[in-house]
């Protein structure tokens, strides 16, 4: 390569970067107040959601153990109302991402387990590719 293709390469390389790293959303001080106040309120899927798409930028220290508590409580309390987080990921990919990532080690190993077994036998037709991620990722933390 002629040094004036390697440098218009490296030009375009840096800009892309940067570019990137503009639309990369920064966590404020005030959103992270934000998204700690309502961890204590994510008592549904919807919530989930709405928390996910306002403050999902967020979800890191604290503010993610809370949501891995609050997606275990879910899972494990309220199991029957899988169907309307599987509706809900249908509209938004991404939210699957965000929960399956929630079951993780931070959780107690009994919520690990009954979410496992749950995902194994208690799985609603529409919801089996959710219940095996969601077994996998059960699974995944207790190791």
């Amino acid at each position: 390569m002629n040094l004036v293709i390697k440098k218009s390469f490296f030009v375009f390389l840096l800009s892309a970067m940067s570019i990137s790293m503009v639309h990369a959303k920064v966590c404020s001080p005030k959103d992270a107040e934000a998204a700690d106040a309502m961890v204590d309120d994510l008592n549904n899927w919807k919530k989930v959601a709405e928390t996910f798409k306002k403050y999902g930028h967020c979800d890191d220290g604290s503010i993610a153990e809370g949501n891995s508590e609050a997606i275990a409580r879910l899972l494990v309390d309220q199991w029957k109302t899988l169907p309307e987080l599987a509706e809900l990921i249908k509209h938004n990919p991404s939210l699957k991402r965000f929960v399956l990532k929630h079951v993780d080690s931070t959780l107690d190993n009994d919520d690990l387990q009954k979410i496992k077994e749950l995902a194994s036998s208690s799985c609603f037709r529409e919801t089996l590719s959710l219940c095996d991620s969601l077994k996998k990722a059960a699974m995944r933390a207790v190791e």
